[in-house]
């Protein structure tokens, strides 16, 4: 019984400086409007939004890679994202060969979220919104406008928080291809936005919190064996 209350005596306050950041590990990826008719083996300039509990920028350090990943059931490819010059705004350059493809957003130390399917030839389809994520986004309180006329799919410009119920049309931009020094940060507000899934639980700092764990529970059975 002692050596119990020992452990979990060791492993409170380990866990309880994960727990705060467990709290804040959500985020949203708003894609910018992609072009309407893309093609295998072309080089397209996607731009996208990555926005902590779908309303702000993040607010950490060292965030980790940014990116889009497609997985088309076989084979996965992905594409390094470059800070555009608006808070939280990302542009990746992209080339796929023909087939369906799964996206996700890779979003740093936050796990990858699903945000649609890509045909090649063809366009971009992004799945919605859940309810119960839209009404966690629609209950925060506004902040600042963090980017200006330039902003993020949903929000109007000179706003903090995105409309209510903002349009989720899955319709891409008719716009040309765009070459990889286009960029996307001239593209106008869109009308599509990503699906983000629970983080995962295997990152800072719940990595640091396990890894402390199990030295604490090595240093007692050491101390046990001794005996």
């Amino acid at each position: 019984m002692k050596r119990i209350l020992l452990i979990l005596a060791i492993l409170a306050p380990v866990l309880a400086l994960a727990a705060p950041a467990r709290a804040g590990g959500w985020a949203v990826t708003y894609m910018d409007p992609a072009p309407a008719d893309m093609r295998p083996h072309t080089t397209y300039t996607l731009g996208f939004w990555l926005l902590q509990h779908g309303t702000h920028p993040y607010e950490g350090t060292d965030l980790g890679e940014v990116g889009l990943k497609f997985t088309d059931g076989k084979k996965t490819l992905g594409f390094s994202g470059v800070q555009l010059r608006e808070p939280a705004h990302y542009a990746a350059a992209i080339s796929l060969p023909p087939g369906t493809w799964k996206v996700e957003g890779v979003q740093g130390w936050f796990a990858p979220y699903t945000i649609g399917t890509l045909s090649v030839p063809g366009s971009l389809k992004v799945d919605p919104i859940p309810e119960d994520l839209r009404q966690a986004i629609d209950g925060q309180t506004p902040r600042k406008d963090h980017w200006g006329e330039i902003h993020p799919p949903g929000f109007p410009a000179g706003t903090a928080s995105p409309s209510p119920s903002p349009s989720l049309s899955t319709s891409p931009s008719p716009s040309a291809p765009l070459s990889p020094s286009a960029g996307a940060a001239g593209a106008p507000g869109a009308t599509t936005a990503a699906v983000v899934e629970p983080d995962s639980w295997w990152r800072p700092p719940y990595t640091v919190a396990a890894v402390l764990a199990l030295a604490a529970l090595g240093v007692v059975a050491h101390r046990v064996r001794r005996r």
